[in-house]
C-alpha cells in the first residue's frame, strides 16, 4: 500500500530521481517509527510489560524517526518542497486516529484497515508532487484512485477471513452470492467512484482497465467461496494484482 502508489505518482509524472528515492527512504522510516509509537501503545495492554521489549521500541523509534528526518530535510532546505509540510500535517492527523483506534483495539479492524488505505495511498500524490513540483487535481486523483484500488482489495480478504468459519454452509452458487452480496455491492460503489474520478479528472478513462482483475477477482472468489482460501494465496495474488495495477496506470495516463 506504500510502495505501489508511490511507484505510480513517480511514473505518472515519468520521473525518477534522487529526489523520488529520498522521499520514499524518508516515508519507509516514518512508516517504521510509526509502527513503533503503536507497538508502545499495545504493550499498555500486557500483564506483565516486558521492559527490554520497551527500551528496544524506544531505541527504534528514535532510530527511525532520525532516518527519517535525515532523508526529508534535503527536499525541504535544497529543494524547497515546502507543501511536504503539509502532507506531514496530514500524516500526523492519520496518526493519531491510528492511535485512538489501538487504544480502543480496533487497529485490526476493517476501520483500521481502511485508515491504513487512505494513509498508506498518500505516497501516490506525495510522489507525484516531489516528481513535478506541483499538488494540482492531477495528484488529487491518484491519491483517489490508489486509495480506491486497495479499499477494493481491504474488503476481498475480509470477506474471506469472514467466509473461513462458514465454508462448509455456503452450497449453493445463490448462498455464496447472498453472503457477498455486501462486497460486490462495495466493489460496485468503488468502480461507481473510480469512473466518476476519471470522468472529472484529467487522467485517462482507460484506467479503469486497472480494476478489471480485482472486480474479477471478487467474483471469482465469490463463486468459490465454499473453499477455505488460503490466505497466503491470496496474498500473493493481491501482490501481482497490485504490480499490474501499478503498470497499467503508469501505461494509460
Amino acid at each position: 500500500m506504500l510502495l505501489i502508489p508511490w511507484a505510480v505518482g513517480c511514473g505518472v509524472a515519468r520521473r525518477w530521481s534522487e529526489r523520488e528515492f529520498l522521499l520514499l527512504a524518508g516515508m519507509l522510516m516514518f512508516f517504521l517509527a510509526q509502527a513503533q509509537i503503536m507497538n508502545r501503545l499495545r504493550m499498555r495492554f500486557a500483564i506483565t510489560p516486558d521492559p527490554r521489549a520497551l527500551v528496544r521500541v524506544q531505541v527504534l523509534f528514535i532510530l527511525f524517526a532520525l532516518l527519517g528526518t535525515l532523508a526529508v530535510v534535503p527536499l525541504l532546505a535544497v529543494y524547497h518542497l515546502k507543501a511536504l509540510v503539509y502532507f506531514g500535517g496530514v500524516a500526523l492527523v492519520l496518526t493519531a486516529i491510528s492511535m485512538v483506534l489501538v487504544i480502543r483495539k480496533l487497529d485490526r479492524s476493517l476501520a483500521g484497515q481502511i485508515l491504513a488505505s487512505a494513509g498508506l495511498s498518500m505516497s501516490a500524490p506525495l510522489a507525484y508532487y516531489v516528481a513535478a513540483g506541483t499538488v494540482d487535481h492531477l495528484a488529487m486523483e491518484l491519491w483517489m484512485i490508489n486509495f480506491l484500488f486497495f479499499l477494493g482489495g481491504v474488503f476481498y480478504v475480509q470477506l474471506k477471513i469472514d467466509a473461513l468459519p462458514r465454508a462448509s454452509r455456503l452450497r449453493s452458487l445463490a448462498d455464496r452470492f447472498r453472503f457477498a452480496g455486501g462486497t460486490m455491492g462495495l466493489n460496485v460503489v468503488i468502480l461507481s467512484l473510480v469512473l466518476l474520478t476519471l470522468r472529472v479528472g484529467s487522467l485517462s478513462p482507460f484506467i479503469i482497465l486497472a480494476f478489471v482483475p480485482t472486480f474479477l477477482q471478487a467474483i471469482i472468489g465469490t463463486i468459490r467461496l465454499d473453499r477455505p482460501a488460503k490466505l497466503k494465496r491470496v496474498g500473493i495474488i493481491s501482490t501481482v494484482h497490485s504490480i499490474v495495477f501499478a503498470v497499467l496506470v503508469i501505461l494509460l495516463a
